[in-house]
């Protein structure tokens, strides 16, 4: 019957101490944080300001060239000379309210903008009622006690100004924009919104069928569905930080529950404002004097977001009828924004996807075609973060641009990064950030940013010098932690048709496209016990005296592996005799192992390296698995066999073993023969579910065994061509290492 059973379990372990054998040797250097500190002017007011020294050329001294020597078209010319970065001054004070305040003055035009940064967002929405804190954040513009929405709308329509709202997360933004003139129209309806909304229950109704309308077209951006259950399978499927609203999370939403939610957190003591533009710290302070000075603080809720705890690995698969394009997302927990590695990490995540010049623009792109534009993503949470990198490509080659993003993520993480490349992507996001300075709006951004995430400030004016000291080291130590093969999570969003070509990268578990898991079909009952199971089973191989005169099977196979987008091949042995002796031994060339199991101890040799006892949990495991027939033998060696019935022509049993090891096996219903085994081990980053399919069954000896199996989990896909032979004589020597 199932001459691999124990091949899944054997392969893995083997994977994961080659592959952290060269997560060990990877280099340990961690860039050093450099901090600035700044003494605060007063006991009330912080002015804060990071300066440097210019040069300045004379050009009145200066004596002009003989002669313009002419460029050499030959030769790249080199970069500038570095100039000196200054993180703009800003001032920082706090109201007696609570209200953190920034001050960013930039006199260049006449406008003003102000931000409001709130410490409540779609994470903290009642369960079961997803869109309150979006919903209230619109409701705001929807009338207040003194305005109708009507008046709000032509006031500020009539000065050119807007307020808008947007939340995300953990947080709530604000944001308001204008000429300086107008700050007296736009300001007292700021205040209005924030402290005095009614919450009309017509405009709540009218908003929700907005919403719900919106839920129904998402359902045709596929990107966004893979983003969104990227989060649920990184985070966890019911995190708050993953949530996702649905048509009936918005209906149940009541004007009760948007009252509570605006009660709770629209509070200044939970809020940072930010000025920029053409405004001095005096009107700043006038201003939210004026207009804030009223806003009751309160009481901060007790927000309790669990531990991040990442789904098994696997394929997570959504099926979009019609697609003709996959999305495809490769997804890893992150490092929390304060870890001392979010740097390289941030870093690290650009090098791979990060537009022009990234590994997969230049691979997925530039060498295969597969996509348009790769990207990446690195979020920036205050607990834990999401990475991923993803692609929408043509259908018929979903398999394949998988397999050269795994193949380049392993790479990245056992070989380093190209030093010259990393060079290059360090520059660029260095001189990208600051040139992001010119812009004053920049400034407030990054600073509520800091003051949301508890990020000390000297962390943000220090973060070009940081960034530069980033070394190949860093990154793939970086790599080596965030992005091995246990840690990497793939989703993919695409036509039904495409299920067939990503099976290879594990077993798949599908989603619909309000990301809530696909309802199996319910079994067909089958009639039979366990015991009545077996016995079919046991005649189909041959009947019970063919199998009863099977003492020992050998198997020589020619074996193929895809390993993290990288081709292997080799060879593979496995004696089995009974009761209870295996010997195993595959050759990948750049991978050895060898196991042997004599009865009542086993040992393991990996790489050519001597062998050695293993433990007794692994002893007992493989003592349960060298068995030439497994199920045969289940209920005899303690399995618990539970039929669960027929689905899709396959018979289901599940099978707990005395360790306690999950299984499934699922029989062919017309032949009784295992057709697929599911097995479930626990690592250290969760379930692994590893999918053993058995092909092309021959008669040998008067039994029927398989002689094609491929295996399949997150890490690895695997097919073994094999001959096979039973019955031939075996020493007891070949299941104890040579002394």
């Amino acid at each position: 019957m199932n001459s691999m059973n124990k091949t899944s379990r054997r392969m893995t372990k083997m994977i994961a101490c080659v592959a952290f054998g060269l997560m060990f040797l990877v280099g340990t250097g961690v860039a050093q944080q450099s901090t600035t500190k700044t003494k605060p002017t007063s006991k009330t007011a912080k002015s804060k300001s990071s300066t440097g020294k210019k040069a300045a050329a004379s050009t009145k001294d200066a004596t002009p060239p003989a002669q313009i020597d002419k460029p050499n078209l030959d030769t790249k010319p080199g970069p500038l000379q570095a100039t000196t970065f200054a993180f703009p001054p800003y001032i920082e004070f706090t109201m007696p309210n609570g209200l953190h305040v920034y001050v960013i003055e930039n006199h260049e035009q006449p406008t003003l903008t102000v931000g409001i940064s709130i410490r409540g967002g779609d994470a903290y929405d009642p369960t079961g009622k997803e869109g309150t804190a979006a919903i209230m954040g619109d409701m705001l513009g929807k009338g207040t006690k003194s305005r109708a929405a009507s008046a709000m709308a032509e006031a500020l329509d009539g000065v050119g100004a807007s307020i808008s709202v947007t939340t995300a997360g953990e947080s709530m933004g604000v944001s308001a924009s204008m000429l300086k003139k107008h700050m007296n129209v736009v300001f007292p309806i700021l205040r209005d919104q924030l402290q005095e909304p009614t919450f009309d229950e017509q405009e709540l109704a009218k908003l929700k069928k907005q919403y719900v309308a919106s839920i129904a077209s998402r359902r045709s951006r596929p990107n966004e569905i893979a983003q969104a259950l990227s989060r649920k399978v990184i985070y966890g499927m019911n995190n708050p930080l993953a949530r996702r609203t649905l048509e009936k999370t918005i209906n149940a939403v009541t004007r009760e529950d948007v009252v509570a939610f605006h009660d709770a957190y629209i509070r200044p003591n939970l809020a940072s404002i930010a000025f920029v533009g053409d405004i001095t710290e005096k009107e700043a302070r006038e201003l939210v004097t004026r207009y804030f000075n009223n806003w009751k603080k309160g009481t901060a809720p007790a927000v309790e977001i669990p531990p991040m705890r990442t789904e098994p690995a696997g394929v997570y698969f959504v099926p979009r009828k019609g697609s003709v394009q996959s999305t495809v997302i490769v997804s890893a927990a992150g490092p929390a924004v304060r870890e001392m590695d979010y740097d390289a990490t941030d870093v690290l995540t650009s090098y791979i996807g990060g537009g022009f010049g990234s590994v997969l623009f230049n691979t997925l792109r530039e060498t295969y075609s597969y996509t348009y534009s790769p990207f990446s993503v690195l979020t920036r949470g205050r607990r834990y973060n999401r990475i991923a990198f993803g692609a929408e490509v043509r259908n018929s080659v979903t398999d394949s641009a998988i397999t050269v993003m795994m193949r380049e993520l392993a790479k990245l993480a056992n070989e380093g990064p190209d030093e010259e490349a990393l060079a290059r992507r360090v520059a660029t996001e260095v001189g990208q950030y600051q040139l992001a300075f010119e812009q004053a709006g920049t400034v407030g951004a990054v600073l509520q940013n800091a003051w949301l995430n508890d990020v000390p400030i000297e962390d943000v004016t220090s973060y070009t010098e940081r960034l530069a000291r980033i070394n190949s080291g860093d990154v793939q130590q970086a790599a080596a932690k965030y992005l091995n093969m246990f840690n990497l999570r793939l989703i993919v969003v695409g036509s039904p048709d495409v299920k067939s070509k990503i099976e290879q990268f594990g077993p798949i578990k599908e989603f619909t496209l309000d990301l809530e898991p696909m309802q199996d079909a319910a079994y067909e009952n089958v009639g039979m016990t366990p015991q009545q199971l077996v016995e079919k089973h046991i005649e189909a191989l041959g009947g019970r005296a063919a199998v009863d005169a099977v003492k020992s099977m050998t198997m020589k196979a020619d074996v193929s592996m895809t390993l993290q987008g990288n081709d292997l091949s080799g060879t593979y042995e496995r004696i089995v005799a009974t009761p209870n002796k295996e010997y195993t031994s595959i050759n990948l060339g750049m991978m050895t192992q060898q196991q042997w199991v004599n009865g009542t101890t086993s040992w393991m040799a990996l790489n050519g390296g001597a062998a050695g006892e293993q433990e007794a949990d692994d002893t007992k495991k493989a003592l349960l698995e060298a068995r030439i027939f497994p199920l045969v033998s289940a209920l005899a060696d303690g399995y618990t066999l539970v039929v669960k019935g027929k689905k899709d022509n396959l018979v289901v049993v599940e099978a707990t073993s005395p360790l306690g090891r999950s299984e499934r096996y699922m029989l062919d219903a017309n032949t009784m023969l295992v057709s697929k085994i599911e097995k479930d081990d626990q690592t250290p980053q969760g379930v692994m579910t590893t999918v053993e399919k058995y092909d092309a069954y021959e008669t040998i000896g008067g039994v029927k065994l398989p002689t094609q199996i491929t295996q399949s989990n997150a890490i690895f896909s695997m097919t073994i061509r094999a001959k096979v032979s039973v019955n031939d004589v075996v020493s007891d020597a070949t299941f104890a290492p040579a002394k």
